[in-house]
Parts: C-alpha cells; sequence; structure tokens
C-alpha cells in the first residue's frame, strides 16, 4: 500500500476534472494504469466511483476494439465527456448515515426541491441555491426563485410549496429545512403561462 503521492496543481487545473475529494479523475486513470493501490483510494468512495466508471469505460472500449465495425470519428471522445459530466457532480452536502459517509450533489437536491415546488399549483421553481446549516450539519437553509400565477392566491400556493419542500427533504433525502426564501421573479396571467410579467 502506498502514501498518496503529492498532487500536482497545475495538471489538476490544466485538466479540470476535479473529484469532490480533491482528486481528478486523470489521477485515478493513472493509478490504475501503473496498478497503484493507495489508502486514499481504497476507502475514497468519490474516487471509488470514479475507478468503477473508468473500468466500465475499458470494458467498453476493448468491446469496439474486439468489434470488427469502425466507431464513428471522436465516439471516445464523446464517450470520455459522458463520463466527466457524470463525475462533475458540483458541490455536495454530506447526508446522515449511520455507517458511512453519503454525499448528494446540490443540483442534484435543488432538483428535488424544485420538483416539490413545480407540484404546486400555480408555482413554477426556477433558481434553487442551498447551503447546509452553520449551527446543525442535518438542516439546510435553501433560496428559491420562483414565478408566480397572477391574481388571488399567490400567498397560499407559497405557503403551500414551503410545506412540500419542508415535508421532501426530510422523506426523501433524510434532511430538515432551516429556512427557506421564495423570491417571486415572474408572474403570468394565464393558466399554461405563455403570458409572463416581470
Amino acid at each position: 500500500m502506498e502514501i498518496d503521492p503529492p498532487r500536482n496543481s497545475q495538471s489538476t487545473q490544466e485538466t479540470g476534472h476535479l473529484l469532490p475529494c480533491g482528486r481528478s479523475v486523470e489521477d485515478v486513470w493513472d493509478d490504475m494504469e501503473a496498478g497503484r493501490v493507495t489508502d486514499h483510494s481504497l476507502h475514497c468512495p468519490h474516487c471509488t466511483t470514479a475507478r468503477a466508471g473508468l473500468d466500465e469505460l475499458t470494458e467498453a472500449t476493448r468491446a469496439l476494439i474486439d468489434d470488427p465495425a469502425q466507431p464513428p470519428a471522436g465516439f471516445l471522445d464523446k464517450i470520455m465527456t459522458a463520463v466527466r459530466a457524470d463525475l462533475s457532480l458540483g458541490r455536495t452536502i454530506p447526508l446522515p448515515a449511520p455507517t458511512a459517509q453519503i454525499d448528494i450533489s446540490t443540483h442534484a437536491l435543488a432538483a428535488v426541491l424544485r420538483y416539490a415546488v413545480d407540484g404546486v399549483d400555480g408555482v413554477r421553481a426556477h433558481q434553487c441555491r442551498i447551503e447546509v446549516s452553520p449551527d446543525a450539519p442535518q438542516s439546510v437553509r435553501v433560496w428559491m426563485s420562483v414565478a408566480v400565477r397572477f391574481g388571488s392566491g399567490q400567498v397560499s400556493a407559497l405557503d403551500e410549496a414551503r410545506v412540500r419542500v419542508a415535508a421532501a427533504l426530510p422523506e426523501r433525502i433524510g434532511l430538515e429545512l432551516e429556512t427557506l426564501d421564495f423570491e417571486v421573479v415572474d408572474v403570468w396571467l394565464d393558466s399554461d403561462g405563455q403570458e409572463e410579467l416581470r
């Protein structure tokens, strides 16, 4: 077992495919090609996920090599782009788990919360920003911009959206809602949202 090699910050900046643990996809690939097994790579969930993805890529590449048909130009580049996009989770938030560290990307969490808000008649979610509470690591502070339908009922619709977000977090994610701030950035007139006011 080896000690983690010092990270080459210049090469990491050049590749731009950083994992949340600070290593890059290229570092994981280099370790795989060299047959290196570090203590970090054995225990890091991000490196493990990257290694599994690269293993699948290697198997797919072998299958392509064995296939007599010629792949189209740039096919491997497209595969690598898809793999890197899948690994680019952005900022993550740790979830409460008794035995292992499990993280969720803020992109995925925001998608869940936007879905909860979009389920309310008269409200549409736009942007969503999420921060972990500094006082309670299992609670989050959420800011969301929304559009509302013009007319009566906006306040009750936003109240219902707030209840749905507060319920979705513990039920689907395991986190609690500390604060939720809505900012109304659009208003639409008709029921299908074709005409909007700003």
